[in-house]
């Protein structure tokens, strides 16, 4: 099991930073993987690098809020 990333969210709209999204999608791109779930670890992983290369915003997606809050329990 790696280390749960940190929640960092945006000040003004509440969604989360598009850093720790990538880091929340890699790390659960990797929890997957090591599961043996090919394909959410590809998606997440997918998602990691499409956020890493990103501007600076936030992001609200309800998919990853709800992956967040079973891991954060």
């Amino acid at each position: 099991m790696n280390k749960i990333p940190p929640v960092e969210r945006d000040l003004l709209t509440g969604g989360l930073t598009f850093e720790s999204a990538s880091r929340w999608c890699n790390f659960l791109a990797e929890e997957f993987d090591w599961q043996g779930n090919r394909s959410l670890s590809e998606y997440y992983k997918r998602r990691s690098q499409e956020l890493s290369v990103a501007p600076t915003g936030s992001l609200h997606d309800r998919r990853l809020e709800e992956a967040i809050k079973i891991w954060k329990r």
